[in-house]
């Protein structure tokens, strides 16, 4: 019986120290899986917070004896440095020793590509005229505001990002034009406040005041105005009072006088006019009542007549042209005699022969075509399915791609390319809302 006691105590002792071996184990466990995670998380506080700070701004250090590097105070300014766009902030630039420049940027500001807002005009405007002056700056002229024709006239500055009113035009007109002549800008014709205008002025951006020139032969509006290539300025068809004219006329800036050439084939307004390389010009399309048309023509300045070209595929109204670099002519939307038009087609004056190109994403009328400076062509906006939409036409393809729509709605707004090459975006209606907003498009 005690040998059994024994073996019994025994027994139990090593049970004992099982289980206290068997806690111990799971003890170590615990505080090690626990160390574990401690590690883990002081390691990522680590990261994140000592050695990986979070980006909120950006110091940017460069050399200040580049002469590329300048920054502006706006809410989406840029640095001219290569690929590279900052905004400001309230302290932009600080200097350090030797010759470092430091620039604060936020990262969700800096933009590559896409559409910016920008300074807004003076007065809201459509139906208007934008000219690039020698200076690089914007002038704006006239348009209306969903009430009289406006005579006022403002300057962008793309180095402040401001807007500045200069002298007001003589006359208050819309669908006006406005070409350079001799050094100087020519605004012509237009709607006023008492009805079609023959007038004629000229703007000096060296003084920033009007002088009025001789008026035309004919009152018109919506008509067009292309400086040839000896300075001469031909302006072209438009609507007259009750009807629309097939009359051309040139501008002489030395003589200051105007002069009957010879008349279009065909009568037509809100058409189309495009110098070409070989210095005759091409009509296209236009409006006479009441229908649109399909037709085109060729201007030979030398000659002073018209000759008819092959027509387009399809008739239309308040479209586009624009001359491409491999000289061909792109016609873009429009208003057909009953549809609005995604269309497009190219004009080679090599062989004087039409071809449909690719058909835009969207249908537009009045909408606006510039050529940017790596030979794409930016679409924007106009009436048709999507006011605020844009699409880049890629002439080596033929074909269109969506990029980012505009912040705001626009047609009869104006589209203008900057000497830095970016593209600024005018006024316009947004349905019945006529706008003084502006905003540049970064390609």
């Amino acid at each position: 019986m005690h040998n059994n006691q024994v073996h019994s105590e025994g027994i139990t002792e090593n049970n004992e120290r099982q289980k206290w071996w068997h806690r111990h184990w799971i003890a170590t466990i615990g505080i090690s899986f626990f160390l574990v995670i401690v590690i883990a998380v002081t390691l990522s506080l680590l990261l994140k917070f000592v050695i990986l700070p979070p980006k909120e701004s950006e110091t940017i250090n460069t050399i200040g004896a580049l002469p590329s590097l300048t920054t502006t105070t706006q809410a989406t300014p840029t640095s001219t440095l290569p690929l590279l766009t900052t905004t400001t902030q309230a302290t932009p630039t600080s200097t350090l020793p030797p010759l470092i420049t430091t620039t604060t940027t936020n990262q969700q500001s800096a933009k590559l590509s896409g559409w910016v807002n920008t300074g807004c005009m003076n007065h809201a405007r459509q139906q208007h005229t934008a000219s690039i002056l020698a200076s690089g700056k914007v002038f704006v002229t006239g348009g209306y505001n969903n009430g009289p024709s406006l005579n006022s006239a403002e300057l962008y500055d793309p180095s402040t990002d401001t807007w500045t009113v200069t002298g007001s035009m003589n006359d208050a007109r819309r669908g006006h034009r406005s070409v350079f002549a001799n050094g100087k800008v020519l605004v012509t014709g237009g709607s006023g406040t008492s009805g079609l205008l023959n007038s004629a002025e000229l703007y000096d951006p060296s003084t920033g005041t009007w002088t009025v020139t001789s008026s035309m032969n004919h009152a018109r509006d919506f008509h067009t105005a292309s400086t040839l290539k000896d300075g001469k300025v031909l302006v072209t068809g438009g609507g007259r009072i009750g009807g629309v004219l097939d009359s051309a006329e040139l501008y002489d800036p030395s003589a200051r006088t105007w002069t009957a050439t010879g008349s279009m084939n065909y009568a037509r307004s809100y058409h189309t006019a495009s110098v070409l390389t070989n210095g005759k010009v091409l009509v296209t399309g236009g409006y006479n009542r009441p229908n649109s048309l399909n037709s085109a023509e060729l201007y030979d300045p030398l000659k002073g007549t018209w000759t008819a070209a092959s027509s387009m595929n399809d008739a239309r109204r308040h479209h586009t042209a624009s001359k491409l670099a491999n000289e061909k002519v792109l016609i873009t939307g429009g208003h057909s005699t009953s549809d609005y038009l995604n269309s497009a087609e190219l004009y080679d004056p090599s062989t004087e022969i039409w071809t449909a190109t690719g058909s835009m994403n969207i249908l537009r009328v009045a909408h606006t075509a510039s050529l940017s400076t790596n030979g794409r062509v930016l679409v924007t906006g106009g009436d048709g399915d999507d006011y605020f939409s844009a699409e880049l036409y890629d002439p080596s393809t033929g074909t269109w791609a969506i990029t980012d729509s505009m912040s705001h709605a626009r047609s009869f707004h104006t589209a203008s390319v900057l000497t830095n090459g970016k593209m600024l975006v005018t006024g316009g209606a947004q349905h019945n809302v006529v706008l003084n907003t502006t905003e540049l498009y970064y390609d």
